[in-house]
């Protein structure tokens, strides 16, 4: 089993590598994601909207491992954020998932009724209260947006905010809030959709450790302070090698050469749901 280090925060105890599973039908799910925990993953990433969560729940349930030992995160979607919405949608996650509660509940992407983010922040906490889940956050908010709900929750509460992050897209300034406020960034398309395994800087910089491209990428996102990444994929060996960043170390030189990249390539803005961006 690989031992993935884990990154404390809040009470919460986040694997700094988890399994996404963007993207992945459920099919799909039931053939990669056993193999994935027979090689050390505990850290699974769903959502409402990936129609995958049945299938998440089966094979954790029947992996023969505890669930206390897997960090579980859902998102709820747009659709359900309307308070009542809301719970209920949060139990037919549970439901679907095969669990009493989850790790880790986030708000899928910023867009709100008329009334404001404030409701369904909420919801939210009254989810946590109410034991649907242990820890609670945010998935693509802006800087202002995520200093709103920071102030509305209260110092402390939130746990992390889960954005697009890797080699090409900086997110420096949204780092630092997080920072300042104690939020773990979990990164969502770390590997840049693939992008990363044509990148030449990444293959040069491997070459010095044995390790591939999307090692190195990975190796970039977990080396900085309170972040996690969550690669997903359908290949057992990329699952396999995607675990096995932990035996080396980025030299200064090395982060240099990645910071001079181009960091102005976001892949994921749909219309209608996202907000406007800092970058």
């Amino acid at each position: 089993m690989s031992d993935i280090p884990v990154i404390a925060v809040g009470g919460a105890n986040m694997p700094a590598l988890g399994f996404g599973t963007f993207e992945l039908t459920e099919s799909t799910i039931n053939e990669i994601l056993p193999r994935a925990i027979d090689l050390g993953y505990r850290h699974i990433d769903t959502a409402q909207i990936y129609r995958n969560e049945a299938a998440v729940g089966q094979c954790i349930a029947r992996s023969g491992i505890p669930r206390r030992d897997f960090f579980l995160t859902t998102k709820v979607w747009v659709d359900h954020y309307e308070p009542e919405a809301f719970m209920d949608s949060v139990r037919r996650s549970l439901d679907r998932l095969k669990t009493d509660h989850v790790d880790l509940l986030l708000l899928h992407w910023p867009k709100f009724s008329g009334h404001g983010m404030n409701p369904t922040l909420e919801a939210l906490m009254r989810a946590r209260r109410d034991g649907l889940t242990r820890h609670i956050g945010l998935s693509n908010f802006n800087i202002d947006q995520t200093e709103q709900a920071v102030a509305f929750c209260g110092d402390g509460q939130l746990t992390t905010s889960q954005v697009e992050y890797h080699i090409y897209l900086g997110q420096n300034r949204l780092r630092r809030v997080l920072a300042r406020n104690n939020l773990i960034l979990t990164a969502y398309m770390p590997l840049a959709r693939a992008l990363t395994v044509n990148e030449p800087v990444l293959w040069d910089i491997g070459d010095q450790y044995n390790k591939t491209a999307a090692q190195v990428a990975l190796r970039w996102l977990v080396e900085q302070d309170r972040v996690a990444a969550i690669p997903s994929t359908s290949n057992p060996h990329h699952a396999a090698a995607n675990l096995a960043i932990f035996d080396f170390q980025l030299s200064d030189a090395d982060r240099q050469r990645i910071a001079g990249l181009d960091k102005q390539r976001r892949l994921c803005k749909p219309e209608g749901l996202a907000p406007e961006w800092d970058d």
